[in-house]
């Protein structure tokens, strides 16, 4: 049997830190950065205690790399929503399908993100990052908020009010389906979400 080459080697290292990041990604969704400890998201991937340390230096490093993970994605579609053609119901509805598509496959992402703002345990600088890109998404979908009313495709109204209730409404279906699980009411489909913005 020939020796493993360094391509193998660095997919097996990258699988195995992708699995812990997996694992733990669940854990501290539902316990929190606090409650969470190495050994947990050790037990939780199925890896030695000093393997979980060998891929990551703490927990608090595990934890930024999810957050930044859920807000680079953010920043993603945040990106292609400005830019992409069509009305500005075209975007917003294009938005909050990539939104509830995320939040059906891996709503933990979002438990992460609110942590940001309601655990003193998470770094300041992720938090800082954090709040400067719900600040920015909630421009971007006020932006084309103020775009489709101007074009009549919105509903009449604070551009503000309906930017925070339309985001309010994603992040507590995600919050609903963390804690509720299989026994969560199904999601609703998109046409029921953007009632809140069409006229």
């Amino acid at each position: 049997m020939s020796p493993r080459t360094e391509e193998t080697n660095q997919r097996i290292r990258e699988e195995q830190r992708q699995h812990i990041l997996h694992a733990a990604r669940k854990l501290f969704a539902h316990r929190g950065l606090i409650a969470t400890k190495m050994t947990d998201i050790a037990n939780a991937a199925d890896v030695s205690y000093g393997l979980a340390y060998h891929y990551f230096k703490n927990k608090e490093e595990i934890f930024t790399t999810l957050v930044e993970r859920a807000l680079d994605g953010t920043v993603s579609i945040m990106e292609q929503a400005r830019s992409m053609p069509g009305t500005p119901l075209d975007r917003i509805t294009w938005l909050g399908s990539q939104m509830l598509e995320g939040l059906k496959d891996q709503p933990d992402y979002t438990m992460l993100v609110l942590q940001t703002f309601t655990s003193e345990a998470v770094p300041q600088r992720l938090r800082e990052r954090a709040l400067e890109q719900s600040m920015a998404f909630l421009d971007t979908l006020r932006q084309l908020i103020v775009e489709g009313q101007e074009a009549g495709q919105i509903v009449a109204g604070n551009p503000d009010y309906l930017a925070s209730a339309f985001s309010a409404c994603m992040q507590g279906l995600a919050v609903g389906h963390t804690f509720y699980g299989s026994v969560y009411p199904v999601y609703p489909d998109l046409n029921t979400i953007m009632h809140l913005l069409k006229p």
